[in-house]
């Protein structure tokens, strides 16, 4: 058995083959990233890299649900709260914002990343991606029908503020 100290050095080690791995694919792209590359960006040799990860696939999709989930953990308290649809839909648009400004590096590459898994059951983190922004549509549409919001295609509205993010917290 683990003890709590050996615990968190294999959380540490793997959180910065992950920082490793997120500088790489960025620089080179996913599809011309090596695991090699991976590997020396992280600071660990090739053998570590892959106690942890099998493959740069993996090592994607770790990236992926990481960001995802820890976004939607971030806003989880404000869905459930009983506000109007603008004071709930403002919260958690402004704690997101807090989140993605905490780790522009990780969001910037989240928001943009290419559709690399094919896989459907390897994308565990488009679980974490729909509940969110099924979230804020049912929440602009019943903004809507409350006349809190004007009446704007809630699909084009998520859009405009995805812009809006990226613009404004990423690309700064």
């Amino acid at each position: 058995m683990l003890s709590k100290r050996q615990i968190e050095q294999r959380d540490l080690r793997k959180q910065s083959i992950l920082d490793g791995a997120l500088k790489v694919f960025k620089t080179h792209g996913i599809e011309k990233t090596t695991m090699d590359e991976i590997a020396l960006e992280s600071g660990f040799g090739k053998a570590t890299l892959y106690y942890y990860f099998t493959s740069k696939d993996e090592v994607f999709i770790a990236i992926m649900e990481h960001g995802w989930k820890n976004l939607w953990v971030g806003i989880e308290s404000l869905i459930v709260e009983e506000l109007s649809p603008r004071k709930k839909f403002m919260g958690i648009i402004s704690e997101m914002a807090s989140i993605v400004k905490k780790n522009r590096n990780l969001y910037g590459f989240l928001f943009t990343a290419p559709n690399h898994i094919h896989d459907e059951s390897k994308q565990v983190w488009k679980t974490y991606q729909e509940r969110l922004y099924a979230i804020l549509k049912t929440i602009i549409e019943e903004g809507i029908k409350k006349k809190e919001f004007i009446d704007l295609n809630p699909g084009m509205l998520m859009k405009a503020i995805g812009g809006l993010f990226h613009g404004l917290l990423i690309e700064n």
